[in-house]
């Protein structure tokens, strides 16, 4: 998967003696933090929320920084010495000559056998002799090596714990930082005088409502005017008022009913 493939070339890596900066090996503290940086960008420092997600990524990058020296100093510092501990000074002082000892054992007691026999020459007895006693003591020295540097072996251990411990150390010092950072935001923000929690005044267009009709209901429409006569003769005047009235009186049922 993914991670056996990042974790594949973060130890070819360390192998090579790469620094924290160049291994940049995944960790999960840096992927929250860039996550939490992103989402900060998107949200802006200009609120409280903003900037408290803000604090807690740089937080987090730290914490991430920690961690990768943390990796380093126990590669270079701990696991290559632990390393060369076990394969020169164990298995090839220690186990290597017990194994030679113990086939250079057998070949000396065969040979000491057959020689009771007169199957073996003293010269060929003596030579498997020989071997025997070289082998033992290589193992014996190896072992005695092996021993006499416990030590430095320990300091190893205590190096291990040492390394585990700042890391921590630190990282409890950036988390309390980040903290308290947080709580000063948070502090901030309860602060704020209270909204008003009554809805906005809904925005209205007189214009805009009076222009718009609705399908069922037509608009009313204003009565039209009605011109006057033109002057006539004195002796039609009655006439014509009264034909006026009769206008200006039906006008206005007809429009408005």
């Amino acid at each position: 998967g993914i991670n056996a493939e990042y974790g594949k070339q973060w130890y070819q890596r360390r192998v090579r003696g790469g620094t924290a900066a160049e291994i940049g090996y995944p960790q999960t503290e840096r992927q929250v933090g860039e996550i939490l940086t992103k989402n900060a960008s998107e949200i802006g420092p200009s609120s409280y929320y903003g900037r408290a997600v803000v604090e807690l990524g740089e937080g987090f990058m730290k914490l991430a920084d920690v961690k990768d020296s943390l990796d380093c100093d126990i590669k270079q510092n701990f696991i290559d010495p632990m390393q060369q501990t076990i394969q020169t000074d164990y298995k090839e002082s220690i186990q290597g000559h017990r194994k030679k000892m113990k086939l250079t054992s057998l070949d000396y007691d065969y040979k000491i056998s057959q020689h009771e026999k007169g199957k073996c020459t003293e010269d060929e007895l003596y030579t498997a002799e020989d071997k025997f006693n070289e082998s033992l003591q290589n193992s014996d020295v190896g072992m005695k090596k092996f021993v006499q540097a416990q030590e430095e072996h320990i300091h190893q251990l205590q190096a291990l714990v040492g390394f585990i411990k700042n890391y921590h150390e630190n990282a409890l010092r950036i988390l309390d930082e980040v903290q308290s950072n947080i709580q000063e935001h948070a502090a901030s923000a309860q602060s704020m005088p209270k909204q008003d929690g009554r809805p906005i005044a809904r925005i209205s267009s007189v214009i805009q409502r009076t222009s718009i009709s609705s399908p069922s209901e037509p608009r009313p429409m204003k009565p039209a005017a009605v011109p006057l006569p033109p002057a006539k003769p004195e002796a039609a005047r009655p006439v014509l008022k009264l034909k006026l009235c009769l206008t200006l009186k039906r006008s206005p049922q007809q429009n408005w009913t």
